[in-house]
């Protein structure tokens, strides 16, 4: 609960592990002697801010997380098969979400080492400007590359931000925006995505190096090395 305000987060772990080049998915795979999916959810079980968790998982994993995982967490209320899309999944999750919700959060199953001072930091902003992400600076050159693979310009660094999760909402506006991109048959890439593309502004605050999204197999190695520092955060 925040300001009255009850907050819910979505977390989503629909993921088929295809980036890894396993069979199983990575939000299943183990970090610390504890599943990457398990570490994440401690974090927003244990948060002062979060009232409920709902989990979107791939279909053919639904039970097993039911049974294995989700009895271990007081929070969640739900865990729910994620649709063809991330968009889709996401939606899934919010038309299940409470009515008298506030504060939407929406995160990566994957991200394990998200900081209870980040998911504080998203709730407050969320609630002052209506949307918010974590981001933190880009630390290559970035160039825009044409089809036959010619540079076609150079971009401006400075200007340029790595997006991360968790992203918050206010919710009511979060649900408007995903329910007018699903009517419109409309992807995105991220959260943040949907409410810039119908008009709102979103509010950037600082996000954390270690808040890192474990894809591929050299994710999974920093990983390792971050929760052998991190004790606490599994």
């Amino acid at each position: 609960m925040f300001n009255k305000k009850r907050v819910t987060a979505i977390i989503v772990a629909a993921g088929k592990g295809t980036r890894m080049g396993s069979e199983m998915p990575k939000q299943f795979m183990k970090i610390a002697g504890k599943t990457i999916l398990d570490t994440t959810l401690y974090k927003f079980e244990n948060s002062i801010e979060i009232d409920e968790i709902i989990l979107i998982v791939n279909k053919d994993d639904l039970e097993y997380v039911k049974i294995e995982i989700a009895v271990s967490y007081d929070k969640i209320t739900n865990v729910i098969a994620g649709g063809a899309t991330r968009t889709e999944s996401v939606f899934e999750g919010i038309k299940a979400v409470k009515n008298d919700c506030g504060i939407l959060l929406i995160h990566d199953g994957v991200r394990p080492f998200v900081s209870y001072d980040l998911i504080s930091a998203c709730v407050q902003n969320a609630d002052e400007y209506k949307a918010c992400i974590p981001t933190i600076d880009v630390v290559d050159t970035i160039k825009e590359v044409s089809k036959e693979g010619y540079v076609q310009k150079t971009l401006d660094r400075i200007k340029l931000k790595s997006v991360q999760t968790p992203q918050a909402f206010d919710f009511d506006t979060i649900r408007e925006c995903y329910l007018k991109a699903v009517t419109e048959d409309r992807a995105f890439t991220d959260d943040s995505s949907i409410v810039e593309y119908y008009g709102y502004n979103v509010k950037t605050i600082e996000g954390i190096l270690e808040n890192i999204k474990i894809t591929t197999p050299l994710d999974l190695r920093v990983a390792e090395i971050l929760a052998s520092i991190y004790k606490e955060t599994i």
